[in-house]
């Protein structure tokens, strides 16, 4: 005898096989959006991987410009830089400085790292500790300023290392200090240079928290400007042939991806060919922050 399913019963079955369809249409969604969102985060990183690598030749060819600019006879410091232009849509900004346009880590007595560091918007107390604990790392004694910080105090803090005890090498060379933020090294990083080894100052390139730490401390802690510097503007002199430079390059693509590049270089040591060694080599320019998006004009093509 065959027994017929009830009407309620059939009704039951139809809303359980309603509920699987919609449930599989549901996921089969779900894993659609993941799929999606995974091919869109993969496009935008190769998309970002592209352009850093644009971004780091443009930055080699700006710095070979820059360099060239630096050994054409026919330019004088007041005229080479800076130098703004364009690649295949790609703005370029070209500078370079003299090395003593900038404070050197080394040579520059506490007071003066102080100064820059309440240029840069640090409370006083706060900046001549952090200029105690550089000079600690620096020096080659085991004597600690007040303020500052020796072996035992890196040690007391976990590190498995302790000051130099020697000069810099390189500016990199201030994150390994002792309880300086990572925000202030940013900040001061554009401004302070390893390699110009003397207190005097460029005032004509320096820049204005360079200056504003001269003239907070003056003569009275060794900073001392020649006259010599005050006149090179109206002299016509080369294109700092003769001493180190910094060279800075900022690039900013098409699509507003910025990128920058701040390297050393040493004086000419071929006057045929220009040639310059290079000394060190950092991130970031001493150019204002620049944000994603950021607009550098563009007035020319770079050739």
């Amino acid at each position: 005898m065959i027994r017929r399913r009830s009407g309620a019963r059939k009704a039951r079955d139809r809303g359980a096989a309603l509920i699987l369809v919609v449930w599989a249409v549901g996921l089969i969604a779900v894993i659609g959006a993941l799929i999606a969102r995974d091919a869109h985060l993969d496009a935008r990183e190769s998309n970002l991987l592209r352009e850093s690598l644009n971004a780091g030749m443009l930055l080699d060819s700006g710095e070979r410009m820059a360099l060239a600019r630096l050994s054409d006879p026919e330019i004088t410091a007041q005229t080479a830089f800076p130098v703004f232009c364009e690649i295949d849509g790609a703005r370029l900004l070209l500078n370079a400085r003299p090395i003593n346009a900038l404070i050197d880590i080394n040579a520059s007595p506490e007071e003066t790292l102080a100064a820059l560091f309440i240029a840069l918007g640090t409370r006083a107390p706060d900046a001549a500790s952090y200029a105690a604990r550089i000079a600690d790392y620096r020096d080659g004694d085991s004597s600690v300023r007040p303020g500052g910080a020796e072996f035992a105090d890196y040690t007391n803090a976990g590190l498995g290392h302790g000051p130099a005890n020697r000069p810099f090498n390189r500016t990199g060379e201030l994150s390994e200090v002792l309880g300086l933020p990572p925000a202030l090294i940013a900040a001061a990083m554009p401004h302070l240079t390893a390699h110009s080894y003397t207190v005097q100052v460029d005032p004509l390139y320096a820049s204005p928290e360079v200056l504003a730490a001269i003239q907070v401390m003056g003569n009275a802690v060794g900073i001392t400007v020649e006259d010599d510097a005050w006149d090179a503007a109206a002299a016509g002199d080369a294109a700092f042939r003769a001493i180190p430079v910094v060279v800075e390059v900022i690039v900013q693509m098409p699509s507003g991806y910025i990128n920058g590049r701040a390297s050393t270089f040493g004086p000419e040591e071929f006057a045929v060919s220009g040639r310059r060694r290079l000394i060190e080599e950092r991130a970031a320019g001493p150019e204002p922050v620049l944000t994603y998006g950021a607009s550098l004009p563009a007035l020319r093509p770079c050739y």
